[in-house]
Order: C-alpha cells, then structure tokens, then sequence
C-alpha cells in the first residue's frame, strides 16, 4: 500500500497518510463470506490524525468492501468526508 501511495502522490501532488490503526484484532478473511467479514471489522479501526478536507481511501484489493467500509466509517468519525476510494484490483463475488 505504501508504495501504491506514493505513486499517487508523485502522480497527483495530493499527499497520502497512512491513517488508520487496528485497534483490536481481526480473524484472517479469506475463508469468511461477506456477512462475516462486516461482523469481523466492526470497530476494528481507528484515524489517528484529525485532517481536514476530504480524504481518498487507498485499498490494494477489494472483495466485499467491508475493509472500505470499515475505513470509512473510522474517518468519519473524525469529522473526515470520505470522497472516493481507489484499490489496485477487484476480487471475483464471493459465492
């Protein structure tokens, strides 16, 4: 992700943070279907910087958009508008 970043800042000249913590553990998600995976993230980040502005989240791989979502929420509640999310590639549907 940092590296992915990084590109992103050198391309754009908008500068990236690495924002969010873990703030309890999480089970491994990829034997979990998407139902699981929102139950498994609930809560689970923190932002550790109050910026300001709209933020873009930064994924390297979406399946279900739980980790976004989760993202997401974390930022929000910071007072931070999440405006966009950019993720180098897209799972197949979980089944």
């Amino acid at each position: 992700m940092l590296e992915l970043s990084k590109q992103l800042t050198a391309s754009t000249g908008m500068p990236t943070y690495e924002n969010l913590i873990h703030i309890r553990k999480v089970r491994d998600q990829s034997a979990l279907d998407a139902r699981a995976r929102i139950k498994n993230l609930e809560g689970a980040l923190k932002g550790q910087r109050y910026l300001s502005g709209k933020a873009f989240l930064i994924d390297d791989l979406v399946t279900t958009g739980a980790t976004l979502d989760e993202a997401a929420r974390a930022m929000r509640d910071l007072g931070i508008e999440v405006a966009a999310a950019v993720t180098a590639c897209v799972a197949e549907p979980l089944r």
